[in-house]
């Protein structure tokens, strides 16, 4: 069964080129933006034609042999063509049409082998969208290509290693939860944490209870005061995010008592069901009912409705792997 609002990519054509990302509403509280270590090279793509220029890091070198910038007066393609070479061998060469406003390509140790990743960062546009990643890594005779679905920007992502074991972790949200249950200012997904091992992004979050829990102990702070006979704007929104980070925290009981005690029976967002086709099914009866069915649809509970122990939160943010 599939719900309304759910999250998709939301391209706005006309916005003004900004180099910032947004962090507003909710968001903004439940993730922290991620302390994203220098490059060792960078070179940035914005207005500006470019023809062969190249980044190098150790190893890895990074060739930007065709760059035109995306322009909304001209009605033609526009495209970027670059090579990667390891250690002086050709590995790869990637043409596509320019569709976004500003891109980065950085060179960056995301593991200890020494050999630097290949990160190109690319900016849609877009009211709340999007940003992509695609992450070009050595290792040993294989070279793997890793690219993310379009994450939203307010919570996109950055490299950073949050243990010390010289691995990097990608830290994000389940943006499936923004317009679930309210507004994308009201939304408030729970905390995905990647770690980049062996050419890929893996599901760490439970690894980082800490992280979850400063995540989750935000959502409590704006929804402490709320109760069923006098709810706070935006209760139901924000209890989802919380009831699933709970989850994630293996206190998924106590997490749906506090909803129970604090969620807005007044508030209808959400309780709309629809089929795979989009066509509208019918409504649940009150929003514990939705919600716990919405936690099903993405994972976080079986079909039984016991917390899921195998939910992979990598497949929300990966969206293809290959080897090259």
């Amino acid at each position: 069964m599939m719900f309304g609002r759910l999250f998709s990519e939301r391209k706005m054509t006309g916005l003004s080129l900004i180099r910032v990302l947004f962090w507003g509403g909710a968001i903004a509280l439940s993730h922290a933006a991620a302390a994203i270590a220098t490059p060792l090279a960078e070179i940035q793509l914005g207005d500006t034609p470019l023809r062969n220029q190249a980044i190098t890091a150790g190893p890895t070198r990074v060739v930007i042999t065709e760059f035109e910038p995306f322009n909304y007066d001209i009605d033609e393609p526009r495209y970027l063509t670059y090579e990667v070479y390891v250690d002086g061998e050709f590995k790869t060469e990637v043409r596509e049409e320019v569709d976004w406003m500003f891109g980065t390509f950085s060179l960056q140790n995301l593991d200890p082998d020494g050999i630097p990743e290949v990160i190109f960062h690319r900016y849609t546009g877009g009211a709340h969208c999007c940003s992509i990643y695609t992450i070009y890594s050595a290792q040993g005779d294989r070279f793997h290509r890793t690219t993310t679905y379009p994450l939203d920007a307010a919570a996109a992502g950055g490299f950073e290693d949050l243990d010390g074991d010289g691995y990097s972790e990608f830290q994000s949200a389940d943006h499936r939860f923004l317009y679930a249950f309210g507004s994308y200012a009201g939304s408030w997904p729970p905390h995905v944490i990647l770690t980049f091992r062996h050419g890929s992004l893996i599901d760490v979050t439970r690894q980082f209870p800490e992280a979850m829990r400063s995540t989750a102990y935000s959502m409590y702070e704006h929804t402490r005061d709320s109760t069923p006979q006098a709810p706070a704007l935006g209760a139901n929104s924000i209890l989802a995010g919380y009831v699933a980070q709970k989850i994630l925290m293996g206190e998924y009981e106590p997490g749906w008592d506090y909803m129970l005690a604090h969620y807005d029976p007044t508030d209808s967002w959400g309780l709309t069901a629809y089929n795979s086709a989009g066509e509208e099914v019918g409504t649940f009866a009150d929003y514990p009912a939705a919600l716990e069915a919405f936690l099903m649809d993405l994972g976080y509970l079986t079909v039984n409705g016991k917390p899921n122990a195998h939910l992979d939160l990598s497949r929300i943010v990966v969206e293809q792997e290959a080897l090259l």
